[in-house]
C-alpha cells in the first residue's frame, strides 16, 4: 500500500513513496487543503466554494465545485490509487487515516509538549517541541491562494509556530544554552517586531552569553520599533529586565519558566458528570478563540447560574480536560463568596495566589497595591489556567486578573458579575437546570442503567420533582444509590411525604443541603430585595410578570424593577422573556417558607389581596377588547398601589391572556382557598372569553365551579347568573346539550327574579344557543328575539351585534338563508361600528357560509378571505387557518382548484407551525386534491 504524506505547513507537498506529485491549478490545491485541514470532519460545499472562490464565486458554483472535486479525484486515481474523497449529504470529506498530514502531526506534537509541562519533563517538552518545529518549511499554506483559508487555519498556524519556538527557548535558556539561540532569535525579533517575548528572551540569551552591552543596544532597538510602528512604549517585563542588565545583570534565576513551581491545584473529576455538551463548546469555542490569539488580553470567561446548578462541576470538569494546555499550570481558588463562611478577601486571595506561584511569605508585599503588582509581574508572559470559584462579586474577581495576554480566566457565581463584562471585557455562560435527556443521564450514571431501565417513569417523576437542580438530583440519586436493594418508588415515596417541600434534599453535609445552599444566595440580598423574593413566592405561579410582582409587592413598576433586576443578577429569578420572570420549583418553596417566617399573616393576605386585584382588575379589562359584551360585573375596589393592565387592543389583550393564562387559573384557586370570594368569581368571569377561545374547558369548568361556590357563599346574584352562564356554555360546546340547557335555565331564573334585564338577555341568549345545538330552532329564534326585544334602545350594541350574529346562524341552520343573510350583514355593521374586528370576522364567516349554502361561492369566498385577513392582523393564527381552510373548501366547490391548494397549503403550515392534529387533515385535502389533478390528465391524455 503506497505511503502517502501531505505538506501543507510550507509550499503545498504531495508524496507517495517519496515520489512527489504535480497537483493541478491553484484552486485543485485549494481544495484539497480546504479537506486536508478539516480531515475526518464534512466541509461544507459553501465553505469549500468560498474558499476557492472568495467573494467572487461563478453563477454555476455548486457545478463549478462538482468538476473540481470529480477532476481532483481523477488526478488522484492515477497517482496515488485509492484515495477518498467521500461525499456527505452537505458537502466533502477525507478521512485522515489514508496519508500523513504534516498539519496534524504538528499539532499532536504539540498537543504531547503540553502533556510533558504537565509533568513537569523539560526534556520531554523540549523534544517534542522539536520534533513540532522541524515539520515547517515556510510559511503555511505557502502556495494554497485562498484567503478563506489563511484567515481561518493560517493565521491560527503561524500562531502555534510562533508560540512553540518561543517555549522551545524558554526551555533552552533554562537549561543554559544561550549562546545557541541568539542568532535564531536575532533572525525571529528582527521579523516578529511587536512579539515582546522575543526581544525579552533574545536580551536574556545576550546578557547571560556576557553581550551586556548588546543586550542594551537591543532594548534601545525595540523601544525605537514600538514606538515607530506602534506607538507604544516598551512593557513593564522589557523596562525592568532593561533596569537588571544596566545594574549588572540577570541571574539565573530569574530567567526561563520554571523557576518557579507550576501550580496543579485542579479539584479530582466529579464522578457522574452529565449533559452539559453545548455549555462545554462554548468553553471550547472561547479557548480556541484564546489560543488564537484574538485577543490581546487575558480571556475572562464567567459561568453564571442559580444555586446548585452545577457551575463548580463544570467548571471543574472542563478545566480538567483542558489542563494540558496550560503548561505554566492551574491555579484553583474557591472565593466563598456564597458560603457558611465568611468571603476570601483581596488580601488572602493574592497570598495563596503568591504562594502558590513560588513566593515565600517573607516576600509577599504587607499591602494588596504591591500584592498585585508583584502577581501581575510573575503572570506577564506565562500561560496560566485560573478558575476562582464562587465568587459574589467584580471587586473580588479583579484584583486576581494576572498581567499579560496568555491566561485564561475561569469565573463562577451566582451574581451575574456584570462590572467584569462591562470593564474586563468577560463573557457569561449562563447555566439553567438540566434539560430531561440530561438529568436522566446524571441520574443513572450514579443509580445504575439497570435499575433505572425497570423504573423508567418513576425515575421521570423523581427527575421532576426534583426541578432537574443538579444538585436537588444529586442527593436524590445518592439515596437510591445507598439502598440498591429497594425499588425507585420508595424513593419516590419518602420525596412526596416529606413535610416540605425542601426536607426532601436535606443532608447532614451543609454544603449539599439545598436548603442552606439557597440561604447563602438570600443572605446576600439587600433587605428591599429579600422582601420583594419571599412575596413574589406568594404568586401562586412561578411565571411571574413586573406587573404582578408590583402588585404582591405593593410598589409601583418603578419602584420594583431595580429589585427585580438584583434578584436576576442573583439568580433568584430568571428574566427569560422582557418583563416576565421565573423562578425555580424548589427556590419558590424556599421563598414561601421564608415568607411564612418572616411575614405576618396579615401582611401575606394583604399581598396576595393585592396580587389578585390586579389580576382580576386586568382581565375585566381585557375581557371586551375580545368579546364586546356587556355585563353587570363591576371591578372590584382597588388597595393602594395596584396598577391593573391597559390596553391597547384586542391583540394586545389576546397576547396578555396567552401569557398569563395558568397564573391567571391558578390565582382563581388561591382567591378560593384565601377566602377572596369576591375576587373569585370576578375573576373567572374576567378569564371566560380568552379560556373558551382557546378551547380551555377544562380550565372553563374548574375556575367557574369555583367562582360559582364563592358566589353562593356570598348571596351575590350577578356573580350566579354568570358563574351559571358560563359553565352552561362549555357544556354546551362539549355536546352535554341537556346539561347546557339546565344550566342556561338556571341562570336565567335567577336573572328573572332578581329583574336584571341585562341578565335576562345574556341568559336567553346563551339558552337559545343550547336550545340550537340540541335542535330544537323555532325555540332557540324565539328566545334569541326575546333577547333582542329587551335590548333595543338599551345602547348596548355590543350585546345587540351578538344577538344579532346569533339569529344569523340559527336562521342559516333552520334553511332560511335569505333571511339570515340581511341579519348577519346587520350584524356586521354593528361590530364595525364598535370597531370590534373579531366581531366582524366572526360575523363575515357566518355569512360566508350562507352565502356557500346558495352556492353563491364569490361572496362566500369574498367574506372568509376577509375573515382570514382580519385574524391573521389580529395575530390569531388558529382562527386565520380554520378561515383559510373554510376558503379552500369554498374554491373547490366553485372549481378553483388551484387557489383552494393555496389556501389549504398556507392554512396546514400554520397548523403544522401550532403542532395541531389539523394539519394532518388538511394534508389529506391536498393529497386527494392531487390525486383527482392526476386522474384527470391521465384521463384527457387517454381520450387524445
Amino acid at each position: 500500500m503506497a505511503c502517502v504524506r501531505v505538506g501543507l505547513l510550507g509550499p503545498f507537498e504531495l508524496r507517495v513513496d517519496d515520489r512527489l506529485v504535480q497537483v493541478g491549478s491553484p484552486k485543485h490545491r485549494i481544495l484539497l487543503a480546504s479537506l486536508l485541514l478539516e480531515s475526518g470532519r464534512t466541509v461544507g460545499t459553501g465553505e469549500l466554494i468560498e474558499a476557492i472562490w472568495g467573494a467572487a464565486p461563478p453563477f454555476n458554483q455548486r457545478s463549478a465545485l462538482h468538476v473540481y472535486v470529480a477532476r481532483t479525484r481523477a488526478l488522484l486515481e492515477k497517482e496515488v490509487g485509492s484515495f477518498p474523497i467521500g461525499t456527505a449529504p452537505n458537502g466533502y470529506r477525507i478521512e485522515a487515516e489514508y496519508a500523513t498530514v504534516d498539519v496534524r502531526t504538528f499539532q499532536e506534537w504539540l498537543r504531547r509538549a503540553r502533556q510533558l509541562a504537565g509533568a513537569s519533563d523539560d526534556v520531554g517538552e523540549a523534544n517534542a517541541l522539536a520534533e513540532a518545529l522541524k515539520l515547517w518549511r515556510g510559511e503555511a499554506l505557502a502556495d494554497v491562494p485562498s484567503d478563506a483559508l489563511r484567515t481561518q487555519y493560517g493565521y491560527k498556524l503561524a500562531e502555534d509556530r510562533l508560540w512553540a519556538t518561543e517555549r522551545h527557548i524558554d526551555l533552552q535558556l533554562k537549561a543554559g544554552r544561550y549562546v545557541d539561540v541568539v542568532s535564531e532569535l536575532s533572525l525571529l525579533a528582527a521579523r516578529n517586531p511587536l512579539r515582546e517575548k522575543l526581544w525579552l528572551q533574545l536580551m536574556t540569551a545576550q546578557d547571560r552569553c556576557g553581550r551586556r552591552a548588546e543586550a542594551l543596544m537591543t532594548y534601545n532597538t525595540v523601544r525605537q520599533r514600538l514606538a515607530d510602528e506602534a506607538g507604544i512604549q516598551p512593557s513593564d517585563d522589557l523596562r525592568q529586565l532593561h533596569l537588571r542588565i544596566l545594574r549588572g545583570g540577570t541571574t539565573p534565576s530569574e530567567v526561563g519558566p520554571g523557576a518557579p513551581p507550576v501550580p496543579r491545584q485542579l479539584p479530582t473529576e466529579m464522578i457522574g458528570f452529565a449533559g452539559r455538551g453545548r455549555h462545554l463548546r462554548q468553553l471550547d469555542v472561547a479557548l480556541e478563540e484564546h489560543e488564537r490569539g484574538l485577543t490581546n488580553r487575558s480571556t475572562i470567561l464567567i459561568l453564571n447560574g442559580m444555586a446548585g446548578v452545577g457551575k463548580t462541576v463544570l467548571a471543574a470538569h472542563w478545566a480538567r480536560a483542558v489542563a494540558d494546555r496550560f503548561p505554566d499550570g492551574q491555579v484553583w481558588l474557591n472565593l466563598r463568596g456564597y458560603d457558611c463562611r465568611a468571603s476570601v478577601t483581596s488580601h488572602q486571595a493574592l497570598t495563596f495566589v503568591l504562594r502558590s506561584l513560588g513566593v515565600p511569605g517573607a516576600k509577599i508585599p504587607p499591602d494588596p497595591d504591591g500584592q498585585a503588582a508583584l502577581y501581575r509581574s510573575l503572570t506577564d508572559g506565562r500561560r496560566l489556567l485560573i478558575v476562582l470559584d464562587n465568587a459574589d462579586s467584580s471587586e473580588q474577581v479583579r484584583s486576581l486578573l494576572p498581567g499579560g495576554a496568555g491566561h485564561f480566566i475561569l469565573v463562577t457565581g451566582r451574581d451575574d458579575l456584570l462590572g467584569l463584562v462591562v470593564e474586563d471585557g468577560a463573557t457569561r455562560v449562563v447555566l439553567g437546570v438540566f434539560t430531561s435527556d440530561e438529568a436522566q443521564q446524571m441520574f443513572r450514571s450514579r443509580v445504575g442503567d439497570r435499575k433505572t431501565a425497570l423504573e423508567l417513569e418513576i425515575m421521570d417523576r423523581i427527575i421532576e420533582r426534583c426541578g432537574r437542580l443538579p444538585l436537588a438530583l444529586a442527593i436524590a440519586a445518592a439515596r437510591a444509590a445507598a439502598r440498591p436493594a429497594f425499588p425507585l418508588s420508595v424513593l419516590e415515596r419518602q420525596l412526596a411525604e416529606t413535610q416540605s417541600g425542601l426536607d426532601a434534599f436535606s443532608s447532614p453535609d451543609i454544603a449539599t443541603d439545598v436548603r442552606a445552599v439557597f440561604s447563602w444566595s438570600y443572605l446576600k440580598l439587600t433587605p428591599p430585595a429579600a422582601r420583594v423574593f419571599r412575596l413574589l413566592c406568594l404568586h401562586p405561579a412561578t411565571d411571574i410578570s413586573t406587573g404582578a410582582a408590583a402588585a404582591v409587592a405593593g410598589l409601583t413598576l418603578r419602584q420594583v424593577r431595580p429589585l427585580l433586576d438584583m434578584l436576576a443578577a442573583a439568580h433568584m429569578i430568571v428574566e427569560q422573556r422582557p418583563d416576565r420572570f421565573v423562578l425555580h420549583d424548589l427556590l419558590h418553596v424556599y421563598g414561601q417558607e421564608l415568607a411564612s417566617a418572616v411575614e405576618s399573616r396579615e401582611e401575606r393576605a394583604a399581598a396576595q389581596r393585592r396580587l389578585l386585584e390586579w389580576m382580576t382588575c386586568s382581565a375585566l379589562s381585557a375581557r371586551p377588547l375580545l368579546q364586546p359584551s356587556e355585563s353587570r360585573v363591576m371591578p372590584p375596589a382597588l388597595s393602594a398601589g395596584v396598577e391593573p393592565v391597559i390596553f391597547a387592543g384586542e391583540r394586545d389583550a389576546r397576547e396578555w391572556f396567552e401569557v398569563e393564562r395558568r397564573a391567571l387559573v391558578a390565582g382563581v384557586h388561591l382567591a378560593q382557598a384565601a377566602g377572596f370570594d369576591d375576587l373569585c368569581w370576578r375573576l373567572s368571569y374576567g378569564l371566560w372569553v380568552h379560556l373558551h377561545l382557546t378551547g380551555a374547558w377544562d380550565d372553563v369548568i374548574t375556575t367557574h365551579r369555583a367562582g360559582l361556590g364563592a358566589a353562593e357563599r356570598l348571596d351575590d346574584q350577578v356573580g350566579r347568573i354568570y358563574m351559571h352562564s358560563g359553565l352552561g356554555a362549555i357544556y354546551r360546546v362539549t355536546g352535554q346539550s341537556h346539561l347546557a340547557v339546565q344550566t342556561h335555565q338556571a341562570a336565567l331564573s335567577i336573572a328573572r327574579a332578581t329583574a336584571d334585564e341585562l341578565g335576562i338577555a345574556m341568559a336567553l341568549n346563551n339558552l337559545s344557543a343550547a336550545h340550537r345545538d340540541a335542535g330544537d330552532l323555532e325555540q332557540a329564534l324565539s328566545g334569541f328575539r326575546e333577547s333582542s326585544r329587551l335590548q333595543e334602545g338599551s345602547g348596548r350594541l355590543g350585546n345587540l351585534a351578538i344577538t344579532q350574529y346569533q339569529i344569523g346562524l340559527t336562521l342559516t341552520a333552520a334553511g332560511r338563508v335569505v333571511e339570515a343573510i340581511p341579519v348577519l350583514v346587520q350584524a356586521r355593521r354593528a361590530f364595525q361600528s364598535l370597531g370590534h374586528r373579531r366581531g366582524d370576522a366572526r360575523a363575515a364567516q357566518a355569512l360566508a357560509a350562507a352565502y356557500q349554502r346558495l352556492e353563491q361561492f364569490r361572496e362566500s369566498a369574498k367574506h372568509h378571505w376577509f375573515a382570514a385577513t382580519a385574524y391573521r392582523d389580529l395575530g390569531d393564527r388558529w382562527f386565520e387557518a380554520a378561515a383559510l381552510t373554510q376558503l379552500g373548501h369554498v374554491y373547490l366547490h366553485s372549481g378553483r382548484d388551484g387557489q383552494s391548494r393555496d389556501a389549504w397549503r398556507r392554512a396546514a403550515a400554520i397548523y403544522e407551525d401550532l403542532n395541531s392534529p389539523e394539519a394532518h387533515v388538511i394534508r389529506a385535502h391536498l393529497e386527494h386534491l392531487q390525486a383527482d389533478a392526476g386522474a384527470e390528465c391521465r384521463a384527457a391524455a387517454a381520450s387524445s
